[in-house]
């Protein structure tokens, strides 16, 4: 999609991927949060902890989404790609919000109560059903702008949210493994 693309791309993951490593640390510690509880056999406060977990990934996704969004304003037109880069930060805003969310439901809370199973189903359909696909339809048969194309390949995380949080709200997460 043309040298200037791959190096926005570049650089907006590198902003991107640092906030994903925070999100995977804060799903990481609702793992053992949530486990501790649940390997206690204290399953209503499990389920209380994780309202109280997810209530704070949203949070964090929109504290997050809110500081990439003022970042491209800091954007310098004049660097090759910035006009790609300011773009590219701006869709990674969205695109951390709702990775903050299934990083804490996906890889915390169901993992911590061996719902495993469902975040592997979940991240393999939306990414090799409907985001590849997708993404390749949009660029190569379609043709469609590099931002486009950028856009689409950025909404697994959103894609997934409505379908994570029903499956959130049925509790099958909640049981003692041990």
């Amino acid at each position: 999609l043309g040298t200037d693309a791959v190096a926005a791309n570049g650089i907006a993951n590198i902003s991107k991927n640092l906030v994903v490593c925070f999100c995977l640390g804060l799903g990481n510690a609702g793992s053992i949060i949530v486990g501790n509880r649940l390997g206690a056999d204290r399953l209503q406060e499990a389920k209380e902890v994780g309202e109280t977990l997810t209530k704070t990934a949203i949070i964090a996704g929109i504290v997050f989404m809110i500081i990439i969004a003022a970042a491209t304003v800091l954007v310098v037109f004049n660097l090759k790609g910035g006009r790609y880069l300011q773009k590219m930060l701006l869709i990674s805003s969205y695109y951390i919000a709702g990775k903050s969310v299934n990083c804490m439901t996906i890889g915390g809370i169901f993992a911590a109560g061996g719902d495993s199973k469902f975040g592997m189903l979940c991240d393999s359909v939306t990414l090799w059903c409907i985001i590849l696909p997708l993404g390749c339809i949009c660029a190569f048969i379609l043709k469609l702008p590099v931002m486009v194309v950028y856009f689409v390949l950025n909404l697994d995380e959103i894609i997934k949210l409505p379908v994570v949080y029903k499956h959130y709200k049925k509790y099958k997460w909640i049981k003692n493994l041990t």
